[in-house]
């Protein structure tokens, strides 16, 4: 099993200078999975930026109000299609594992983000080797190997 990162969705989805190389990972490999916690951060991504492209909103307490009043619509279609993307690709989700003084140990040593931490401890927890991610930070972690 490997793991897809945050960027090679966000990359793909909101045409980035590498979309075409998240196209061809995501279509050169099986057996792949995320989190609960990459879907929350791709969603949360797709909605601030396009936000601020579509709408011009940048702040965050703005799009909390935009959404309450209006909702996503401004976002609906990216969305639909991250989560369609799941379903035809046959993505496994997983479940987060984070203990906090792991978590934070993980932190310190690698010199990682809370949320890319808690990656490196999921597939720690379920035994996965491999990310496919354009985030060099993966590379300081010895139990993972970075695709590209």
């Amino acid at each position: 099993m490997k793991i897809v990162d945050t960027n090679i969705f966000i990359q793909y989805l909101l045409d980035g200078e590498r979309a075409d190389e998240a196209e061809k990972l995501l279509a050169s490999f099986s057996d792949l999975a995320v989190t609960i916690g990459i879907i929350n951060e791709v969603e949360f991504v797709i909605i601030r930026r396009l936000a601020k492209r579509r709408l011009g909103i940048k702040s965050l307490m703005k799009l909390k109000e935009h959404i309450r009043l209006k909702g996503i619509d401004f976002a609906y279609d990216k969305l639909e299609k991250y989560a369609n993307m799941l379903q035809e690709l046959e993505i496994t989700i997983l479940w987060d594992y984070a203990e906090p003084r792991e978590l934070l140990e993980i932190m310190e040593k690698y010199r990682l983000t809370p949320s890319d931490a808690i990656i490196a401890l999921t597939c720690k927890h379920y035994a996965i080797n491999t990310i496919l991610t354009f985030d060099q930070d993966f590379k300081r972690i010895p139990w993972l190997t970075v695709i590209p």
